[in-house]
């Protein structure tokens, strides 16, 4: 089983799939995923939940490492990010300095707990101790798409709920939109 959850044959069929510095999957392939995930989702009414990964001081990790150095950090927190979600869940190179993960049968609870073991797993990048020898910010957002919710409001419920600077250490959100 490949981690789309179905045999997807040689790797060279996925190489256009993937972000060439972080390995995870890339924004445009995103909506082929995200309505076979939708369908699915409806077909089995199970829950499916979306999180965001950003990186705040972005322009700040570049100026202390340089791009070959913050590219090794997005590269390391990729692999971070890939190893605690499951085969089944999707991560996606979102924008420079964000990553979006698909999380498949996932509710909103399932998502407060993704974030809390994310925030302690990322802990070491706030104290200089990831890396490169310069604190990274790293916030989350999350939402849940159950039954009666837009996908695009759960998308940005969970990109707002990342960047909100409030000072909540763990954001997570809960989008409900009537039918």
């Amino acid at each position: 089983m490949g981690t789309l959850g179905y045999n997807v044959g040689p790797m060279s069929a996925l190489a256009g799939l993937r972000d060439p510095e972080t390995g995870t999957y890339v924004r445009e392939f995103f909506n082929e995923v995200i309505l076979r995930e939708l369908e699915r989702a409806r077909r089995h009414k199970t829950p499916l939940s979306v999180l965001s990964v950003l990186v705040l001081n972005w322009e700040n990790v570049v100026g202390a490492a340089g791009r070959e150095g913050a590219a090794n950090a997005l590269a390391s927190a990729a692999n971070l990010l890939t190893a605690s979600v499951r085969e089944t869940d999707y991560i996606f190179r979102w924008e420079v300095d964000e990553f979006l993960v698909l999380l498949v049968e996932a509710d909103i609870d399932a998502c407060t707990l993704k974030i809390q073991q994310l925030g302690a797993a990322f802990r070491p990048w706030r104290e200089s101790k990831g890396p490169i020898p310069h604190p990274v910010k790293i916030r989350f957002g999350a939402s849940a798409l159950e039954e009666g919710v837009v996908f695009a409001a759960a998308l940005q419920g969970a990109r707002a709920a990342a960047r909100d600077r409030s000072g909540e250490l763990q954001i997570v959100r809960s989008v409900t939109i009537p039918a």
